[in-house]
């Protein structure tokens, strides 16, 4: 069931599921997407409170006047965590979910009992923003379209575009109709994007998932973001690109899976 969380100046869309009183879980989706993203990884929280939101901008949360930037976007998790009462949470992202991510465990450190951080970066490179700048123009003027393809090739591998694999559907028909206004805000907030001098001073078991041929988040950046991240694991998933875990949603399942139970014993 949708549930809405009043947010400063909009509302946070929301799903809870699982007991009430068990541990839980915040899911943050990627750019363009919405908490369906997390769909087929529910599986992997059976026994905690798996909490999927709608990120601001996307699906049906509020759009305020952009741009946005992530300490607003880190903020509205911790408004979000404030309306349900949670003092801490384990906290699980995916791209832009991770940059969430990293900015609450940054910011916010004493209401995260871990992190999952799923094919993210801790900061672009000038090529990267210059390029997400591009598209963020090309949207406002033009929309999506002409861009939908080239992203769901980064996202995708050939193969899984080929089978027509379940995730990449609900990727192309959520990104198809994401707004354009929305789009430009978000990118904004992702360009900002540089946590590489503060992630040793991310203290909570943090799990990195990445895929090494992920073109929007290079395996070094992957290997960088574990290795200076204190008590962090990597994990590959591979063949894949940018959106792995709908490519090996099963092999991501167990690996979540083994993460939050191993958190939640040391907690």
């Amino acid at each position: 069931m949708l549930r809405f969380a009043p947010v400063g100046d909009i509302e946070i869309a929301y799903a809870d599921d699982g007991p009430r009183a068990a541990p839980a879980v915040l899911m943050g989706h990627c750019f363009c997407a919405d908490r369906r993203f997390w769909d087929p990884h529910l599986a992997a929280c059976e026994g905690f409170r798996a909490i999927r939101f709608d990120t601001r901008g996307h699906g049906q949360s509020g759009r305020s006047e952009g741009p946005y930037s992530l300490t607003q976007l880190a903020a509205d998790v911790v408004s979000l965590m404030d309306h349900l009462q949670l003092p801490e949470t384990h906290y699980v992202g995916v791209s832009m979910g991770g940059m969430i991510g990293q900015t609450l465990a940054i910011e916010h450190p004493n209401r995260l009992l871990s992190l999952t951080l799923l094919n993210t970066t801790p900061k672009y490179s000038e090529a990267q923003r210059d390029l997400w700048r591009e598209r963020a123009n090309a949207v406002l003027a033009e929309g999506i379209e002409p861009i939908h393809s080239d992203l769901m090739r980064r996202w995708f591998t050939d193969e899984a575009l080929a089978a027509d694999l379940a995730g990449a559907q609900y990727i192309a028909e959520v990104v198809r109709e994401f707004d354009r206004r929305s789009f430009a805000s978000v990118t904004a907030a992702m360009c900002e994007l540089d946590t590489v001098d503060c992630l040793t001073a991310i203290t909570v078991p943090t799990l990195v998932v990445a895929a090494p041929d992920d073109p929007g988040v290079p395996r070094e950046v992957s290997e960088m973001l574990a290795d200076r991240i204190p008590d962090a694991s990597l994990h590959w998933l591979q063949p894949a690109r940018h959106l792995a875990s709908l490519e090996h949603p099963d092999v991501f399942n167990k690996l979540l899976r083994a993460h939050l139970t191993a958190c939640s014993h040391r907690s």
